[in-house]
């Protein structure tokens, strides 16, 4: 098998690895260097429809003549290619070109919005997801997902081929050093000044509840909580210049608040302003998706609060790890951190949390079983 990294977000580059060391931790799956998808420059093909069907073709086309020149120079056949990462957006049209792709494939589809929110688009786009053209190939042995709640549904677009359940796991390493940690989580603490620490970390933008965060931070029953906000800022549906202007002054003059706006560049510093934390706020919009932020919470035994409707939801509410609030209701989402906030909360959540079950389900540990159940047909 020979992975291929078509995306360098974090679940993919933390999965290529993994699959790199497979064979070295004892799985004798023949695995070769993963190699990441490249990505042409946009077709200037006229007429303008038939661009995407142009780029499929010479990406897709262009691996599948990367990969028999590797064939040839190993002297050996590949039998499975695994795209670590499937986004509708790269695929909407490899069943045209498949056939000029022409190996066996599998592959972790990262989203399940066609199946949680049906005739939703992707978000910032007006693409429609389209699972039914991906895996109903003829050349897909096997598929992975990450909500248990596309499985069955996907099997049904499979055929009957395997659909397996893969585990959103993440890395736990803290800093090395003390004097590591003290660029953030210490930081974190130091400015908090003994407040309890409501955080929003990641891709900052729209989907991740951005303003709702931001209005949390004036709110006047929020005077008395410290709030952090950290990672890569993008203004992606926040249209209106003035309430980007807005949201920067709340960030900038109020005092309860430390913005880190830029790309936490390890996930040590991310768990580090984990450990920091009280409450880490994970109420998003318009995210019908796994999180590996509830993998990390149950790591850190931090309360999670999260918006209604999907797989977070259902997570949270099956192992107890937090509170449940309505998407966007700003109202419900104070009540909800007063609640997680009070004297008392934190120990009863404690006795009935099932964090180490929720830690196990989506450990590392698991690909090795995953990874056989993906190639037993």
């Amino acid at each position: 098998m020979i992975p291929f990294c078509n995306n360098p977000d974090d679940f993919t580059s933390r999965l290529s690895l993994k699959l790199a060391g497979l064979e070295d931790e004892g799985y004798g799956g023949g695995i070769a260097e993963p190699a990441k998808l490249e990505q042409p420059m946009p077709s200037k093909m006229r007429p303008a429809r038939y661009r995407g069907i142009h780029d499929a073709w010479r990406r897709f086309g262009g691996l599948g003549k990367r990969l028999r020149l590797w064939e040839k120079s190993k002297g050996t056949d590949i039998n499975l290619v695994f795209f670590a990462c499937i986004y509708d957006k790269d695929f909407q049209h490899f069943d045209r070109v498949e056939k000029r792709f022409g190996f066996s494939w599998s592959g972790l589809y990262l989203h399940a919005r066609s199946f949680r929110m049906p005739n939703s688009p992707v978000p910032y786009s007006s693409l429609m997801p389209c699972p039914e053209k991906i895996f109903s190939s003829s050349l897909m042995r096997s598929a992975a997902v990450l909500d248990e709640g596309a499985v069955e549904p996907m099997q049904k677009i499979a055929g009957g081929k395997p659909i397996v359940l893969m585990p959103d796991f993440t890395d736990e390493h803290l800093p090395a050093s003390e004097d590591e940690e003290s660029d953030l989580g210490h930081k974190i603490l130091s400015f908090a000044q003994g407040r309890p620490v409501v955080s929003l970390m990641g891709h900052l933008q729209w989907t991740k509840g951005l303003e709702e965060f931001t209005a949390l931070i004036k709110h006047k029953s929020m005077r008395d909580v410290f709030f952090f906000l950290g990672g890569e800022l993008s203004w992606y549906g926040i249209d209106e210049t003035s309430k980007r202007q807005e949201m920067l002054k709340i960030w900038q003059n109020h005092e309860n608040v430390f913005a880190h706006m830029q790309y936490i560049s390890s996930d040590a510093e991310i768990n580090a302003a984990m450990r920091a934390s009280d409450l880490i706020y994970a109420a998003y919009r318009n995210f019908p998706n796994s999180s590996n932020i509830l993998t990390k919470a149950a790591v850190f035994k931090r309360p999670i609060i999260v918006s209604d409707g999907y797989v977070m939801a259902e997570r949270v509410r099956k192992y107890e790890m937090g509170e449940v609030v309505s998407e966007g209701n700003l109202e419900d989402i104070v009540k909800a951190i007063k609640l997680m906030l009070a004297d008392g909360y934190s120990d009863q959540l404690r006795l009935r949390a099932r964090w180490e079950e929720y830690h196990a389900q989506h450990s590392v540990d698991r690909l090795p079983e995953c990874f056989e159940r993906l190639l037993s047909q």
